[in-house]
C-alpha cells in the first residue's frame, strides 16, 4: 500500500476542501452551460492555492522544517491535480501536461478518481515545465 498523505494542519485543510468541493461547485454551471462560471471556480481554486503557498513559504521551510515543506508541496500538488482533472473538458492538452508532470496515471484522470484517490507519495515527478506560455504585452509610449 502507498504511504499515507502527510499530517495536515489547520492551514492545509481549506485549500484541500475547496479542491474536493470542485465537482459539486461546478455541476450547476455545467447544467446551465455557463462554461465561464465553471472556469471561474477553477481559477479561484488556483488563486487560493497561490495564497496558501505564499503564506506557507515552502522555500523557507526547506531550511527550518523540511517535513512541513513536504506537506505544503503535497497540498499544492493535490489541489493542482483536482484543478487539472476538472480542466480536462476545457483545455485537454494543457490539463494533460499538468497531470503528466504530477505523475497521475491515465486511469486516475477521471472525475470519479478525484474522490477515490490522491497523489501517491514517493511518485517521481519530472522537473516542472511551464504549461502556459507567458504573454508579454508590448507597451507603446507616445511622445
Amino acid at each position: 500500500t502507498p504511504p499515507s498523505p502527510p499530517p495536515y494542519t489547520t492551514e492545509d485543510r481549506p485549500p484541500l476542501a475547496v479542491a474536493a468541493a470542485l465537482p459539486a461547485a461546478t455541476a450547476a454551471h455545467v447544467d446551465v452551460q455557463a462554461l465561464h462560471r465553471y472556469c471561474e471556480e477553477l481559477i479561484e481554486t488556483v488563486r487560493a492555492a497561490n495564497r496558501y503557498i505564499d503564506e506557507q513559504a515552502p522555500w523557507a521551510l526547506k531550511k527550518t522544517d523540511p517535513e512541513r515543506m513536504v506537506t505544503v508541496l503535497y497540498v499544492v500538488m493535490e489541489v493542482l491535480r483536482h484543478v487539472a482533472v476538472m480542466y480536462q473538458p476545457v483545455i485537454p492538452t494543457s490539463a494533460g501536461k499538468i497531470l503528466d508532470q504530477l505523475g497521475v496515471p491515465e486511469e486516475e484522470r477521471t472525475f470519479a478518481a478525484l474522490g477515490e484517490r490522491s497523489l501517491r507519495l514517493g511518485t517521481p515527478i519530472s522537473k516542472p515545465q511551464g504549461v502556459f506560455p507567458r504573454i508579454e504585452a508590448e507597451v507603446q509610449v507616445e511622445l
